[in-house]
């Protein structure tokens, strides 16, 4: 099965883009990559296009060295004339907007890989946050192993580029995919079924208050009485799941 991978590009450095690459591709072997940029900055599209081919060039570079390592992040990264076809236009302000659109093009969402490795904290989190909610869970993260960040990795003259994370079958990476930890998920779930009861209990409550009104002012005070009790009964329950709801977050 083709896994679809969308770099979202926002970081200068065209090497972690590549080492994502990489990764994926040596991993599921048939990837079709694809580029979010930021939509909502007038002009960004030229800016973008230039760190992508930033990033073509660095990996005909490393291929050149690295055959073995890299050929399957070449096979895998579209030629220059097809990059802007590969390009999708996200608000990264805003990016819950382009949810619907991303499951009419990308029908299989769990074959769909959101990388956002290259974003800044803000856009991570809105991505996360919106995404997860909406279905779109494997937002994925690259981060180093702490060991090359040491000054010994670098008297090594090891690099930071895949070849060099992968040494002696080891892995100086983790490629952190968030719907694998389990508890992201779980409490997203939470917070959708917790909004969805919430929502219908609210709806309920406009509907027996307006009762209440018309039975009041019909002095059908008795049949008032009773929607008032199932009025405040529909809203303690209410109050109860927003309670336990906190309690199990503070968990």
């Amino acid at each position: 099965m083709t896994k679809q991978l969308i770099l979202f590009i926002q970081s200068d450095n065209p090497g972690l883009y590549i080492n994502i690459l990489t990764h994926c591709c040596n991993k599921y072997k048939d990837v079709n990559v694809c580029f979010a940029i930021n939509g909502g900055a007038v002009g960004n599209i030229f800016k973008e296009k230039e760190k992508i081919k930033r990033i073509n060039d660095r990996l005909d570079e490393l291929c050149t060295t690295y055959p073995d390592q890299y050929k399957l992040a070449r096979a895998g990264m579209p030629p220059p004339d097809m990059v802007e076809k590969r390009i999708e236009k996200i608000q990264f302000a805003n990016p819950d907007l382009s949810i619907k659109d991303l499951k009419n093009k990308f029908r299989d969402t769990d074959e769909l890989i959101i990388d956002i490795s290259g974003c800044n904290k803000k856009v991570s989190t809105d991505i996360i946050s919106s995404y997860i909610l909406n279905g779109i869970k494997h937002i994925c993260y690259f981060e180093l192993d702490n060991i090359v960040y040491d000054p010994d990795w670098k008297k090594k003259n090891l690099s930071k580029d895949y070849h060099d994370l992968c040494k002696d079958n080891l892995l100086y990476y983790e490629y952190v995919d968030f719907s694998e930890t389990g508890t992201t998920i779980k409490s997203f779930d939470r917070m959708r079924s917790q909004g969805k009861l919430i929502k219908f209990l609210s709806i309920i409550s406009i509907i027996l208050g307006f009762i209440v009104i018309v039975l009041i002012q019909q002095q059908q005070n008795n049949l008032a009485q009773y929607a008032t009790i199932v009025l405040t009964l529909v809203t303690g329950i209410g109050l109860v799941n927003d309670i336990f709801g906190i309690t199990d977050r503070l968990k």
